[in-house]
């Protein structure tokens, strides 16, 4: 049996376990309404447990570890990408870092993840890591709103940031990158991201399928099977860069030790072989959705930082032939 009582102007939820225990909740607000349906959430779990579904432990006390432990096993359960849950991981890990594992979710509040992301700042962390770890802890307290392990939202709004333009690769930066002395292989693989702008992590479980390029639904960030289309001079470099493919991080280091040896550094990663793709499809095609499923962008709000450029500006940077007709690769991706 759960019921409220008003203590001080806040509304506390007061229920009765097995055994004679009482516990008692905060609802964090002196609203009778929304304290009654946080009491329907204590009622619903008190419900769960009697009928065996739940156990007195998990209504009573789940522990911030073992939550995270949960929550990384449904998070897998919804067929997340491995990147995506390897960044819930890290994002939780902050947060039981500067807390304690065994805190009971119950006793969360908002000042526990501030207080994770002051930790972040202390490190110097870009404000847009620190906002992607807490959109993560903010995902993860809906979670426990969700599933009745707390009875009010925790989430907290995220760092105030810049909206900077796409970084791009210009042709004399790219000609300058493939000046420097580097193995064929790796040339290769420099070859294949610039001309089809594929994440990092699509490239080792890609496929040549004819004249596309084919990254199956479970490696793409859209859940959904995506065709690239290949020139026929591009599969060449393709065939060399999949013979025992390079693991993503000695990619990026690579690019970064080539990029830092051009005279002056080019001040870029190589996600900005990605933007120039996405530039150049833009420009020849003027068609945003066709470059929309080109990129594998789930939403076409991401595909739309590209328009803000000026086509005029683009044409001179990046010497874009004219526009051609991409029916065909709209209907396949």
């Amino acid at each position: 049996m759960a019921t409220l009582r008003k203590i001080n102007n806040k509304y506390y939820v007061r229920m009765r376990l097995s055994g004679g225990k009482e516990k008692t909740i905060s609802t964090g607000t002196g609203n009778r309404r929304e304290a009654e349906r946080k009491l329907k959430l204590v009622q619903d779990n008190l419900f769960l447990l009697k009928a065996g579904l739940k156990s007195e432990a998990e209504l009573e006390a789940l522990e911030l570890q073992d939550a995270k432990s949960r929550f990384i096993k449904d998070r897998q359960l919804n067929g997340l990408r491995k990147t995506t849950i390897d960044s819930y991981k890290l994002s939780l890990d902050n947060l039981i870092s500067v807390n304690s594992s065994s805190t009971p979710v119950s006793f969360l509040t908002k000042n526990h993840i501030k207080r994770m992301v002051e930790k972040l700042k202390a490190k110097k962390l870009k404000d847009s890591t620190i906002n992607i770890r807490t959109r993560s802890v903010n995902a993860f307290t809906k979670w426990l709103l969700t599933e009745g392990y707390i009875l009010q939202s925790l989430s907290i709004p995220l760092i105030r940031v810049d909206d900077p333009l796409p970084k791009f690769l210009t042709p004399g930066e790219l000609d300058a990158l493939y000046e420097q002395k580097m193995n064929p292989k790796m040339f290769s693989t420099f070859k294949v991201f610039e001309g089809l702008g594929i994440r990092l992590s699509e490239l080792q479980y890609s496929q040549l399928k004819g004249n596309f390029i084919v990254i199956p639904a479970e490696y793409s960030k859209s859940r959904r099977d995506r065709m690239v289309p290949i020139a026929e001079d591009l599969k060449y470099h393709y065939r060399i860069a999949m013979d025992h493919p390079y693991k993503p991080h000695s990619i990026t280091r690579a690019f970064r030790r080539y990029a830092d040896n051009v005279d002056p550094p080019i001040e870029k990663t190589l996600h900005s072989m990605r933007h120039t793709y996405a530039l150049r499809a833009l420009q020849t095609t003027k068609n945003i959705v066709a470059v929309k499923e080109l990129l594998g962008h789930s939403d076409i709000k991401t595909t739309m930082i590209y328009t803000k450029f000026p086509p005029e500006y683009i044409t001179e940077m990046l010497k874009v032939d004219p526009p051609e007709n991409v029916d065909a690769v709209v209907a396949q991706a």
